[in-house]
């Protein structure tokens, strides 16, 4: 598939800390898998091509994972309203927000916290190499995120093996939330932000900033701006020194999550270049 999608530049998308299963290819490409599909993704500019997609697999599911049809020069201008956000817009004027699947996004927060992005890719892939489908793509394997189906049954133990430390107790009750119908994604998709929220900050090992991710990642809750370290000191160096979180939603209102990507990426990666 060769289509053309406006402000996307896949390095900053992959790499802007929203997803963990995409890996950069020495041509510059990148390899993922989404959906229970493995593609590979290109761009040069507006024109996008997706190797191993069909038109039909494009218009069911890529096209909404890559929020391609989302008008982002709008909300850019609505969000430019000083020379510091014009700056990060600049820095990352090809990221978009995801649409990804709420299970994995759950889990892949969960396993998020306190942890490098190299590490969570890691765990990541080892808990898809030991529980989901195998892909055949390009002569080689790769692997679906499991199902909720999949990995029930499996206790903390199971899900230490992975090496995600603490957490792995935390995974095992977010696991029975989603199989016992206590998290169920559509009926969180389609309540306001604030009910969203209060129900997954109600399972153990889910605090603010993983629940913010998982609701603007998954959910489409682009009205939330999670807060971590690297968003604490841009908003205390540029914005406030209060509640970096409730700033940014008062300031930047539904457009809150786009703002808050852009400023995380830039600053994140000024620091460590």
């Amino acid at each position: 598939m060769l289509v053309k999608i406006r402000d996307f530049v896949p390095q900053q998308t992959f790499e802007c800390g929203q997803c963990f299963r995409w890996e950069r290819q020495p041509d510059g490409s990148y390899i993922g898998v989404a959906g229970g599909r493995c593609v590979r993704i290109s761009s040069d500019g507006e024109n996008v091509k997706i190797d191993g997609c069909t038109e039909e697999d494009y218009e069911l599911f890529w096209k909404k994972y890559l929020d391609a049809e989302r008008d982002y020069s709008e909300i850019k201008r609505n969000i430019s309203i000083n020379p510091l956000m014009e700056r990060a817009i600049g820095f990352g004027s090809g990221i978009r927000i995801l649409k990804q699947e709420f299970f994995e996004t759950l889990l892949s927060f969960i396993i998020s916290q306190r942890s490098s992005i190299p590490r969570i890719k890691t765990c990541v892939k080892r808990l898809c190499e030991r529980y989901g489908k195998p892909i055949e793509f390009e002569g080689k394997t790769f692997y679906a995120f499991p199902t909720p189906e999949e990995l029930s049954g499996l206790t903390a133990m199971d899900f230490a093996q992975l090496g995600v430390g603490y957490r792995a107790e935390y995974l095992a009750e977010a696991v029975r939330a989603v199989n016992e119908g206590r998290l169920v994604a559509e009926v969180l998709e389609n309540a306001d932000t604030q009910t969203a929220r209060e129900e997954l900050l109600k399972i153990k090992g889910i605090g603010d900033k993983v629940c913010d991710c998982i609701s603007l990642f998954s959910l489409g809750k682009f009205d939330l701006f999670p807060s971590d370290i690297w968003i604490k000191r841009v908003m205390a160096e540029q914005f406030t020194k209060n509640d970096a979180k409730k700033y940014g939603e008062n300031l930047f209102g539904k457009y809150s999550g786009f703002a808050q990507q852009y400023l995380f990426y830039w600053r994140k990666e000024a620091e460590e270049m």
